[in-house]
């Protein structure tokens, strides 16, 4: 099985990602997402195997002790794979680094590793906005999301536990640190 740990947006820029999954699958350039089942999010690991109690657990404590995260959505990015992948990307900053190591310490101490490219250093945070495109569909996607009104302040509000595919929440906890 498959899992990926995620941090889910506040319920605003949810409701305008998904809005914007709608109107890639209306502009016909991708329509995966939107029929995933899976929220908005970025994702900070996958992992092949787990123990779905102990990294709930873990995730927990950590999201008792994590305040919100304010992001803001800079650029439109796309990975160099076979079938087409379009995101929104964060501005990086130390804090969304800083809980990305931070969890990052927390799985080895449970002997977990994560997939390489959510390892830290390697790591791209994004917001998927569509996958599995044909190449030639790449840039209507791009341009759809340069267009679309995501590109402000955000806030990072839980972090949970997803088995995929079918994606199905196992966890979610909500931040609540200081």
């Amino acid at each position: 099985m498959a899992f990926a740990i995620v941090m889910y947006l506040d319920p605003t820029t949810d409701a305008e990602v998904r809005s914007l999954w709608e109107l890639l699958a209306q502009e016909q350039v991708g329509s995966v997402m939107a029929t995933m089942g899976i929220r908005p999010h970025i994702s900070l690991a996958c992992i092949e195997n787990l123990d779905t109690q102990q990294v709930c657990a873990m995730l927990g404590t950590l999201a008792q002790n994590t305040r919100p995260l304010t992001i803001s959505f800079g650029a439109v990015g796309t990975f160099p794979t076979e079938r087409g992948v379009v995101y929104l990307a964060p501005i990086v900053t130390s804090e969304l680094l800083r809980l990305h190591e931070e969890l990052g310490i927390r799985l080895a101490d449970l002997g977990l590793s994560s997939h390489e490219y959510y390892r830290p250093g390697h790591w791209i945070p994004h917001c998927t906005a569509a996958i599995n495109l044909l190449p030639a569909s790449v840039p209507a996607a791009v341009n759809v999301c340069r267009r679309s009104n995501l590109f402000h302040a955000a806030r990072l509000v839980e972090i949970a536990l997803v088995e995929y595919l079918p994606v199905q929440e196992i966890c979610v906890c909500p931040f609540g640190g200081p």
